[in-house]
């Protein structure tokens, strides 16, 4: 059986020479004022009418919950996590991740809304990881990157990630 590129390992191993550290949130808390939660209450109650209107009580039931869902899971606090990029790979959280098993790199520097790093992942399907840069100097990780890794040229901030900042939902 082939061996994992990617694994889950010690923190206190030590993963070669650590290059650039820093913690990081593992994901930008995003403040929701009463107009936020005022909209949202009358998206919800909007497409419950509708499905009550329309005789899908089903659609109903899913639209509460999963707005049901959103509001408890979305309460939370992000945790902080580490980030290391070591001369063999980058360490995210408790995941080390060799040079090997990252595809390209790309940095998406537009304060104070967006600072991230993503790094693509993986083989014929790759996922995308992202990390908040925070106070971090985007040339030095770049620098520090593009002598391991090819920088994806013309990247930006995935339509995802941006309807999900510009909606508050995170």
């Amino acid at each position: 059986m082939p061996e994992s590129k990617e694994a889950i390992i010690d923190p206190d191993i030590n993963h070669n020479k650590v290059l650039l550290e820093w913690k990081t949130p593992e994901f930008m808390p995003l403040e929701r004022g009463p107009v936020w939660y005022t909209a949202a209450s009358v998206i919800i109650i909007s497409l419950v009418v509708y499905a009550i209107f329309t005789d899908s009580a089903t659609m109903a039931i899913v639209f509460i919950l999963l707005a049901g869902m959103f509001f408890m899971t979305h309460k939370k606090s992000p945790r902080i996590v580490d980030v290391k990029i070591t001369e063999l790979g980058v360490f995210y959280d408790r995941t080390f991740y060799h040079y090997t098993a990252i595809n390209a790199f790309w940095v998406v520097y537009h304060p104070p809304f967006v600072r991230v790093l993503y790094l693509r992942l993986g083989g014929k399907t790759y996922r995308l990881l992202k990390i908040e840069l925070n106070d971090q100097n985007p040339t030095e990780v770049r620098r520090l990157l593009s002598g391991e890794l090819p920088e994806a040229e013309g990247m930006e901030e995935n339509v995802f990630d941006m309807l999900t900042r510009i909606l508050r939902l995170q």
